[in-house]
């Protein structure tokens, strides 16, 4: 970019440049197509390449001297596109070729430039424009002064230094407009308030705004209050504490009079934007409202509930103040009691504002829609209960749950027959139920049978929106108390939601309760479902006859549920509802019924997954041809079929396994279509309407960035994450069919570590690479260089890519998700998988998170050391706790990875354990002193310490052994560690582990164990829920020890008896098989010896049934029948455990003993047995 034509126009005088620039701005605007991209091709063209000084100064004279406001406005809107697009340096020839770092305002004259902001400066004192003329000036004047295009705040006041003290005077000047201007500028540009920054113009600034606000000019109250949130803000952003400020906090109280005075007014778009700006302020620092709550919740409450004076836009901006500041201040909004008791009501309220009181025609239309496509987001009664929900979520049930049942009964105890509109506030109250579940969980949970007793007679209401709102609420309730609430209430629910789809004069609440149906049937055993399989499968078939589509498409997804949790107990229906799926599928083929063939798509796959291959195996070629027939007719990108076919070819691939690869050429070239879609992006100025061209039902979301409008268009993004999801499970289905595939599906989800316009696709794509690398081993012969060379080649990409993702990734989550991710495929590929550098680099990496995590602890110390271990504002000590909680799940996750990396290297990895980690292992497991909250000491630094030992001892076995003196007798004493039962578990497994394959090393050290693992095994509450685990860990590390190395142990036949006495070991199922095996082979070589034990200590007397029994008969009886009641066995390790008790019950025991050994047995442990035929 040139330049040297200075600030004079090349074509003649600035007047004559500026008429022939409006002329070009006339034809951008113009609405014939061809002139505009003429138009616009002559701008970059002839203008922005070659002639950019004329261009800027022409567009800045045109702004200050222009009599068409409408020239002026658009000249600010074209000035600030050009001048910040990046510069096209000289010899370019195209606009679209690629820019220089600079942007055209840098790369233009300084001449060009301060004429520029002369003009600007003109325009804004000289002048009188147009209100939204004003407006787009100020926005140009900022977008010059911005920080943003300079290095620093203060690189941008020496480049404009008068600018400060002409909008100061502004600011002061007679006129209201000027006021405004200034306001403007400062609330877009806050850093020109605190050019050459003083303590004391820190005050004097506070005063100014608290003057503005008090302002006979409504605007200007206004102006300066946005511009006092962005002060705030920057202050703020700026500040090292976590405090607010506090002379800049004393104009909160202040802000509260311009609110008031807007309402007065009756400036309701006024006090709209002042909401809105203190919304903004409180999402980022809430704590600014600590001191005016009481008044903020009684003015935004009075606001709120003004039904018949404001509009619904105003109500709602007010309490989302409130909602904000719940969500993001909890601790502060619960000192507040009168925070629920205020706003609860007014949440209530709105959510019984349904429809118009008086249209009677508007429910008929309600009830006989032939579409369930309503866009009412912005109505109240939706409003009303995202409220509910986000203050139930946020504030918790003992704030939300009281208050709402203060009004909940009385709603829903109101007369149907006294008034027409009553029914609204049964519906309101339902639907309140169904909003605060989730939040409130801890209370209800406990609570569900007298709230079901409450609303499941409403199933019967007279009015048609309460029974569909009562399907609404146990839906709600189903998902989220499940599986609670279908084990213990199926019965009290089912006999109602069932009927209700009998409702076919109210197609909306038939198609409701199909829909709770799906909610009621997620994930719970076959075993609850199967009773009630019959009524419900009947009443689903005549929904599929009703004369609404979306009656008919709920059917089709209520029945693949009810198929996916029946399984094949669903065999019974197959022959009637398959032939009916493939009809649809065959014959429903008009542009309208898209959605519902994708629907029956999805139901037939979940249906033959039920069913099974066998049953399925008549229709396979038919139903095959079908989706291929599908999938050749979806041309158009907005095809609902897309999504429901890559979904339901991967439910295909599970039915036919290997029988599935002819038809991968079919599959996956779509697949790898999708799953290489790119976003769509938008960039639109501030005053633009998105709506205009980018729809939202087109799947266009907007967000305000930096005075833009970013658009995106999210449902590409949601095609592309369910295709990531189908590779991953084509990988793991089927590795022989995806290998000719895999290399290019790792092209494609190794760069989208890095997608963050979506962050399941990002989890998607760390997580197919495991699945790739197994598929990928599996498919290889060993014996073949080139086969064993391209899994390397692709696990060294794959390896460096997790390694440089871990170094510098932000979100904690994200490195969790990839810290597992690059575990399991440590563990995919198998022994020997990393060379020297990849131990180095990884075992670095690991470190420096390690690292990291230890600063933040002593740093949380440090915050807490003078307050007692805790912070005395509540929403920070919050904040703490869930930083710890994510930062244990974190190393938790680097455990992870140093299990698989001892796993799969063993002794090789030794030297750089030894160098780098242990000694942070040995600091987690020894250095508590600067740790200043227990919880977090024992359950993030000690068991992970442990666990680490555990890994080291299991996979180098007798190695490991040159480490023990340093950590080992610290594990034997952390067997009994009182403060966490993770760490008791971890050393017990430990001590386990040791006898098992630490060799003879280890000999003394597990026998000295001895007492503590006995200690642990014995104490009165050893099978509570807290301590089963460490219990049973304990017997199990005595198992090995007996079985492995004993020779040690001082007196190995009583400690045969204590660990027997000790049994069972019914929760563990990675610890059960090991003990359950070498108990089966004492009793089978030598039971008269098992038999012969006898039990010693406190409990002795539970073994004793009388009646001749032996104390040992009674415990092999009690540990082998309480294992069999489990799943946790291998299915053959229990047969011979079945084996053993009957011959134990047959050989010299009597039919008198053998009935007292069965009645000991617990009468639901007896149905059990029964059932699995054991018995």
């Amino acid at each position: 970019m040139s330049s040297q034509n200075g600030s004079s126009s090349s074509s003649g005088s600035m007047a004559q440049t500026a008429e022939m620039l409006q002329r070009l701005m006339n034809d951008l605007t113009s609405a014939n197509n061809e002139a505009r991209s003429q138009a616009e091709a002559h701008l970059n063209h002839d203008w922005v390449l070659t002639q950019p000084n004329s261009l800027i100064s022409g567009l800045s004279y045109l702004i200050s001297n222009s009599q068409d406001s409408t020239i002026r406005a658009f000249a600010c809107v074209l000035l600030r596109r050009i001048a910040f697009r990046p510069a096209i340096p000289m010899g370019k020839s195209s606009a679209a070729e690629p820019a220089s770092d600079q942007i055209v305002w840098q790369a233009i004259s300084e001449q060009t430039r301060q004429t520029t902001k002369q003009d600007l400066l003109n325009a804004l004192l000289n002048s009188t424009p147009e209100p939204a003329t004003l407006h787009k000036i100020c926005d140009t004047i900022s977008e010059i002064a911005s920080p943003a295009n300079f290095g620093s705040s203060e690189e941008a006041g020496a480049a404009w230094p008068e600018l400060p003290a002409v909008l100061s005077n502004c600011a002061q000047s007679a006129n209201p407009q000027l006021r405004v201007a200034a306001f403007k500028v400062f609330a877009n540009v806050p850093s020109l308030l605190m050019t050459n920054q003083q303590q004391h113009s820190i005050e004097q600034i506070v005063v100014a705004f608290n003057g503005a606000f008090q302002d006979n000019s409504s605007d200007v109250r206004l102006a300066s209050l946005q511009a006092a949130v962005h002060f705030l803000l920057s202050v703020s952003n700026n500040s090292s504490s976590n405090a607010v400020p506090a002379q800049p906090a004393q104009m909160v109280p202040h802000m509260l009079t311009v609110l008031k005075l807007l309402l007065q007014e009756k400036n309701e778009t006024g006090l709209i934007d002042a909401i809105s700006s203190l919304t903004e302020l409180a999402e980022d620092y809430p704590k600014y409202f600590r001191g005016v709550l009481p008044a903020l919740v009684e003015f935004c409450t009075l606001v709120a509930k003004s039904r018949n004076e404001l509009e619904d836009s105003t109500r709602q901006a007010s309490l989302e103040l409130l909602v904000t500041l719940a969500e993001v201040a909890p601790g502060m909004v619960r000192k507040y009691p009168e925070f629920c008791e205020s706003t609860i009501p007014v949440a209530l309220q709105m959510l019984s504002e349904i429809g118009d009181d008086d249209d009677e025609e508007e429910d008929q239309d309600w009830y006989n829609t032939d579409s369930l496509e309503v866009d009412d987001n912005e109505e109240n009664y939706v409003f009303g209960e995202q409220t509910m929900d986000r203050l139930a979520c946020s504030l918790g049930g003992k704030q939300v749950l009281a208050v709402s049942f203060k009004y909940i009964p009385q709603m829903l105890s109101s007369p149907s027959n006294t008034a027409k509109n009553q029914w609204k506030q049964k519906h309101a109250a339902l639907m309140a139920i169904s909003a605060i579940g989730e939040g409130c969980y801890k209370i209800m949970v406990k609570e569900l049978k007298p709230i079901l007793e409450m609303i499941l007679p409403f199933f019967k209401d007279p009015h048609p929106r309460v029974r569909w709102a009562v399907c609404n609420a146990v839906g709600q309730l189903s998902t989220d108390f499940s599986p609670i609430i279908q084990k213990l209430y199926h019965d009290q629910i089912l006999s109602c939601l069932i009927p209700a789809m009998d409702e076919a004069d109210f197609p909306r609440v038939q198609s409701h309760a199909a829909a709770a149906m799906v909610n009621f049937s997620e994930d719970i055993p076959k075993s609850i479902i199967e009773p009630y399989l019959n009524d419900l499968f009947e009443r689903l078939l005549k929904l599929l006859n009703s004369s609404k589509r979306y009656v008919q498409e709920q059917a089709i997804t209520t029945i693949a549920t009810v198929a996916d949790s029946a399984q094949d107990k669903f065999e019974q229906y197959y022959s009637r509802i398959m032939p009916l799926l493939l009809n649809v599928l065959e014959n429903a083929t008009q542009k309208e019924h898209r959605l519902l063939r994708g629907k029956t798509l999805e139901c037939a796959t979940f249906v033959a997954l039920a069913v099974g291959r066998k049953t399925f195996s008549a229709d396979v070629d038919q139903f095959v041809r079908l989706m291929q027939n599908i999938q050749q007719s979806v041309t158009e990108p907005d095809d609902p079929q897309a999504s429901y076919l890559l979904a339901g070819w991967a439910r295909l691939c599970k039915i036919l396994e290997e029988d599935f690869i002819p038809l991968m050429p079919v599959v996956m070239p779509p697949l790898l279509q999708s799953a290489s879609l790119q976003p769509d992006f938008a960039i639109l100025d501030a005053d633009e309407d998105p709506e205009a061209q980018y729809s939202a039902e087109d799947g266009w979301e907007f967000a305000n960035v930096g005075g833009q409008q970013i658009g995106l268009k999210t449902s590409i993004l949601e095609e592309k994450c369910t295709a990531v999801e189908m590779l991953i499970c084509y990988a793991r289905e089927l590795p022989s069919g995806f290998i000719p595939y895999a290399n290019q599906v790792l092209d494609i989800a190794l760069p989208l570590f890095k997608f963050y316009f979506h962050e399941g696709v990002r989890s998607a794509a760390t997580i197919s690479i495991p699945a790739i690398m197994s598929a990928m081993k599996k498919a290889i012969d060993p014996s073949n260089q080139q086969q064993v060379a391209e899994l390397q080649q692709a696990w060294n990409r794959s390896f460096q890519k997790f390694v440089d993702a871990i170094k510098t990734e932000a979100d904690e989550a994200f490195t969790m998700q990839l810290l597992n991710s690059l575990a399991e495929a440590i563990e995919a590929v198998g022994q020997g998988c990393l060379n020297g550098d990849q131990m180095t680099d990884v075992t670095e990496t690991l470190v420096a998170l390690l690292t990291k995590y230890i600063q933040r602890i002593k740093e949380r110390h440090d915050l807490r050391g003078s307050n007692g271990g805790q912070l005395e504002d509540e929403d920070d000590e919050e904040a703490l706790v869930e930083d710890e909680a994510i930062e244990g799940a974190t190393i938790d996750e680097i455990g992870r990875c140093l299990h698989a990396i001892f796993k799969t290297q063993g002794t090789n990895y030794l030297p750089y354990f030894e160098n780098q980690l242990l000694e942070i292992a040995m600091t987690f497991l020894t250095d508590q002193s600067y740790i200043n909250n227990p919880k977090e000491a024992s359950s993030m630094g000690k068991q992970w310490a442990i666990c680490v030992f555990d890994d080291l001892i299991e996979f180098t076995g007798p190695a490991s052994s040159v480490y023990a003196p340093k950590f080992f007798n610290i594990m034997i004493q952390s067997i009994i560690d009182p403060a966490s039962s993770d760490i008791r578990q971890a050393a017990a497994y430990g001590v386990g582990v040791a006898a098992q394959f630490g060799g003879d090393s280890y000999a003394e050290a597990v026998a000295a164990a001895i007492p503590n693992l006995k200690a642990l095994m014995t104490l009165g509450d050893a099978r509570s829920e807290e301590n089963v685990y460490p219990t049973e860990n304990a017997i199990s590390a005595i198992t090995k020890i007996l079985k492995f190395n004993s020779s040690k142990v001082n007196d190995p036949h009583q400690l045969l008896a204590d660990w027997f006495f000790a049994l069972p070991i019914a929760n563990d199922e990675d610890e059960a098989p090991m003990t359950y095996s070498y108990f089966v082979e004492l009793l089978e070589n030598n039971a008269q010896m098992i038999l012969g034990l006898k039990p010693t200590g406190s409990n002795a007397s539970q073994f004793d049934l009388g009646n001749g029994i032996s104390p040992a008969l009674a415990q092999c009886v009690s540990a082998l029948t309480q294992v069999l009641v489990t799943d946790i066995l291998p299915t053959d390790l229990s047969n011979q455990l079945v084996n053993v008790l009957k011959k134990l019950m047959s050989s010299d025991v009597s039919e008198a003993q053998q009935a007292v050994l069965w009645q000991n047995i617990p009468v639901e442990n007896q149905k059990i047995l029964k059932l699995k035929g054991f018995f």
